[in-house]
């Protein structure tokens, strides 16, 4: 097995050269690890991902800008490009951007070897701090380029009794492959939103990792839309460290032809009364393929705590695939937990009803599977007008 450090071309930054041994010591991950089960992970070719991004154009950034607008006005906007800071508003009370060195710092979780690259390459951490109530953040990540590596690395820290809203839009063009690493720190009663939105080519490989921990009574509402995507993988981990501390996760998906999403999560409850909601729902259409691994762990410090974790996909043909595993681990009694996933086409009844309204055959599915995220929530509105619109744009491709 190749060395993801050794016998790849990547050159460490001046920040992370103390850490060659560690680096060099990273193999590349395969379907073989329980983490990585049912993914393309040994079809890619890692010594194709050898050049640099080149700077994001203008059009980009005005793509960017628009699905950000459609969430309303933003306090502050922050721009990453190619994984360095370009944009942070130092005028904003209470809000702090810069990009740190981390000199020697990385992250590491078994058999996650590319957590650990990821954290060696990045060319820092863009850091944003944020110690006064903030109502709308804006954050554009971007990366452009043909066979080109790109890593990069957000945290974000939010004080004690801070509530904060971010609409996080990651644009992706070209044969890129991006490995973006976020971290998300919520300290003792903080409420977070984080709307994640994720416009990739086709071409583009993404490998992202996100990561939480929540204190006392803190609260995370982390909410994502994929819509285009040539193969997505995004690995959850969340700790709620801190007595009431809540988690809920909402994403939804649509994949097309040639097409794949890959979503894993591990949410640990080791404090008592926590809470976490997760919720996964995608539309997979032509030879498209979704993939959900999911689990839940109550430690003995979690007394009285509730997790709920579901999975659900609607596939329109007959080649469109998705794995759904969902998995608990309880390690106290005084808990309810509960997991439910589903795999299958539309409904015959439904599809039953509406042709006795005179629905059309084709646009009775079509129409049920823009449906199928109306159960989101009200407050998921923004991302359902784009998953439908999704739904739209495959179908009319043929997709």
């Amino acid at each position: 097995m190749k060395s993801l450090g050794k016998d790849m071309s990547w050159e460490l930054p001046a920040r992370s050269m103390t850490r060659a041994a560690e680096a060099e010591r990273l193999e590349q991950p395969t379907e073989a690890l329980e983490c990585w089960r049912y993914s393309p992970v040994d079809e890619i070719e890692w010594e194709r991902y050898q050049k640099s991004c080149a700077a994001t154009n203008d059009d980009l950034w005005a793509r960017g800008l628009e699905i950000l607008s459609t969430f309303g006005a933003v306090d502050a906007t922050v721009r990453v490009d190619g994984g360095r800071l370009i944009e942070g508003s130092s005028a904003v009370p209470g809000l702090t951007v810069a990009q740190t060195e981390a000199v020697g710092e990385f992250l590491r979780e078994e058999d996650e070897s590319l957590l650990t690259l990821g954290t060696l390459l990045a060319p820092g951490r863009v850091e944003i701090k944020v110690e006064a109530p903030l109502r709308r953040l804006g954050i554009l990540t971007a990366g452009t380029g043909d066979d080109a590596g790109l890593w990069s690395w957000l945290r974000l820290s939010v004080a004690p009794d801070v509530e904060l809203e971010v609409i996080h839009v990651d644009l992706l063009t070209g044969s890129v492959m991006h490995l973006p690493i976020l971290e998300i720190v919520g300290q003792e009663r903080s409420a977070v939103v984080y709307r994640h939105q994720l416009e990739h080519d086709r071409k583009a490989l993404s490998l992202g990792y996100v990561r939480f921990r929540l204190g006392a009574e803190a609260s995370l509402e982390l909410d994502a839309a994929s819509a285009h995507q040539g193969y997505t993988r995004v690995r959850t981990d969340g700790i709620l460290e801190g007595t009431r501390a809540q988690a809920v996760i909402r994403v939804g998906y649509v994949v097309g032809a040639h097409e794949r999403v890959d979503y894993r999560t591990f949410i640990t409850h080791d404090a008592p009364s926590t809470t976490s909601n997760l919720l996964y729902k995608g539309v997979v259409n032509g030879d498209g393929t979704s993939i959900y691994t999911g689990m839940i762990t109550i430690t003995p410090l979690g007394r009285g705590s509730e997790a709920f974790q579901t999975n659900r996909n609607v596939l329109l043909s007959e080649d469109a695939l998705a794995w759904s595993v969902p998995n608990l681990d309880i390690q106290i009694s005084d808990v309810k937990c509960s997991h439910a996933s589903t795999v299958g086409p539309i409904d015959e009844e439904e599809l039953f009803y509406l042709a006795s309204k005179g629905f059309p055959a084709e646009e009775a599915r079509r129409t049920l599977a823009r449906a199928f995220f109306a159960d989101m929530g009200d407050t998921f509105a923004v991302e359902q007008q784009r998953l439908r619109a999704a739904v739209d744009e495959k179908w009319e491709a043929g997709a």
